[in-house]
């Protein structure tokens, strides 16, 4: 399993370059609604597989969302809602402004630290000493790396 977790984050370590490279040739927004009509599509497919090769899927999909409470319909809006935002911010980053490299370090680092207060704070976890270290190091190898420009 660690494999395909590896695998797939190589492959992602590719989108900033594949979007920047797109991006010279489209509008942000014209990227965001093609990205979008490709995704629908694919997902469209796995669908029709889903619905195919598995008897029982739609019906079991369809209680599932009969059971949805309105809290978790407002959450998966609100997922929604912050994937488009976040996907817009990212995009007018990487044309405008810091290179892919710098715009990826900062939203992970940025989300390690958040994470970690979230975690603490909201859900009463557990981080020892070594691991609230580690995050700081990373989070200060972001700023590092991140820094001025005016050099």
């Amino acid at each position: 399993m660690y494999f395909f977790l590896a695998l797939t984050t190589f492959l992602k370590t590719f989108n900033p370059y594949f979007r920047k490279h797109i991006l010279n040739s489209l509008e942000s927004h014209e990227y965001l609604f093609l990205n979008t009509l490709f995704v629908a599509f694919f997902v469209f497919l796995y669908f029709i597989y889903k619905l195919i090769f598995h008897d029982s899927f739609l019906d079991k999909l369809i209680n599932k969302i009969s059971n949805l409470s309105i809290l978790q319909i407002i959450y998966f809006m609100l997922i929604a809602f912050i994937t488009i935002s976040s996907s817009i911010v990212i995009i007018n980053l990487d044309k405008f402004f810091n290179t892919p490299l710098i715009n990826s370090l900062l939203s992970k680092g940025i989300s390690a630290g958040l994470l970690l207060i979230v975690g603490i704070f909201i859900f009463k976890e557990q981080y020892n000493i070594k691991q609230i270290f580690g995050i700081f190091l990373t989070l200060f190898g972001v700023y590092l790396i991140a820094g001025d420009k005016s050099d």
